[in-house]
């Protein structure tokens, strides 16, 4: 048998790359190539810093139209597309905006994590010392090497530029945050624990650092102290929050309190219909209990809902595999192969 690792809806680490929408800094609309442009990239620009992502998408679409040069627009198109998991538009997006503007290192840094999802690791970390080259600052410039070699699986060496990071800048939330995890990839929990906590002073308010903490207090089997943590999260961002539900829901299954778990499963359902989360990680948990017919259910319900989810069709081919439907398994891990290959 074949079986993969199960994927989860919520994955149970994060790594903190900040690349943010370029605004422009001109004082008027008005620039080289018409005020069409201008106007469509600045409504861009307000509505993906208030989450409308499609509609910046159309914006920013608009502005590339009206000026087929327009940097500051293919860059933001790019994030967006990061953000939504769409690398291979995102890298062409960032070649264009180099194309027009060669010397803006913030380019370079959104091209290496575009390519590095795409594992081309080598170019990626060409294009961060590009950036460094061009005087970007120093401790980011040590975080984003740290993300190339996280995702390469190189956790010591990302452990290492992390700390280089933070010799630079003590302050530096996010990379006391992504040493922790390379900790936890390290099994050191200790130094992750003190790491989470450390990033937690310098942004109390950072809801995902404490799922992260969360995670590494039931790698120790505290899973009160993990539960804990997801209810201080929802103090922030209120216990309707489904990212947070899913969180406690998982912990709890971990902890084999499985009424609990589906409580929280079922409140994600009730508030979310439309998400395919709480059925992934229901799924998940009745395969640790060996039900496999029932996790399958749960899983084609989460495909019913959303057709492109990877981690439902992976799931779904491992719980086939073990009740021996093999045929139908591996017409799943097809489909999971395909949709992985398009999305990177």
């Amino acid at each position: 048998m074949m079986i993969k690792k199960l994927l989860f809806s919520l994955p149970l680490f994060v790594i903190s790359v900040n690349i943010y929408a370029q605004t422009d800094t001109s004082k008027t609309l008005v620039i080289v190539g018409g005020q069409d442009a201008a106007l469509a990239y600045n409504q861009g620009i307000n509505d993906a810093n208030a989450g409308n992502y499609d509609e910046a998408v159309a914006n920013f679409n608009k502005a590339v139209n009206a000026k087929s040069k327009f940097d500051k627009a293919f860059y933001n198109r790019g994030i967006i597309e990061l953000e939504q998991g769409l690398n291979k538009k995102a890298l062409y997006d960032f070649d264009e905006a180099l194309a027009s503007n060669y010397q803006k290192a913030n380019y370079y840094l959104a091209k290496a994590i575009a390519q590095s999802r795409m594992k081309n690791y080598e170019e990626a970390l060409k294009n961060i010392h590009k950036a460094e080259t061009l005087g970007y600052n120093k401790s980011q410039i040590k975080y984003f090497y740290g993300y190339i070699y996280f995702r390469q699986g190189k956790y010591k060496d990302a452990q290492r530029v992390y700390t280089d990071a933070i010799n630079v800048n003590s302050k530096y939330a996010y990379a006391y945050c992504d040493r922790a995890t390379a900790h936890m990839k390290l099994g050191n929990y200790k130094a992750a624990l003190d790491d989470y906590n450390t990033a937690l002073e310098i942004m109390p308010n950072a809801t995902f650092v404490y799922i992260l903490r969360a995670d590494a207090k039931a790698a120790q089997n505290n899973f009160t102290a993990a539960v804990e943590d997801i209810s201080l999260a929802m103090k922030i961002d209120g216990d309707d929050n489904l990212q947070l539900l899913n969180a406690r829901g998982i912990l709890y299954g971990r902890a084999k309190k499985y009424k609990l778990a589906m409580n929280d499963f079922n409140s994600c359902i009730s508030k979310y219909p439309d998400s395919p989360d709480a059925y992934i990680n229901i799924g998940n948990m009745l395969m640790n209990q060996k039900k496999y017919s029932d996790a399958e259910k749960n899983y084609t319900k989460a495909i019913e809902i959303d057709s492109e989810n990877i981690a439902a069709w992976n799931n779904r081919s491992n719980a086939k595999e073990l009740q021996f439907n093999l045929k139908g398994a591996e017409s799943d891990r097809k489909k999971a192969r395909e949709l992985e290959r398009n999305a990177n």
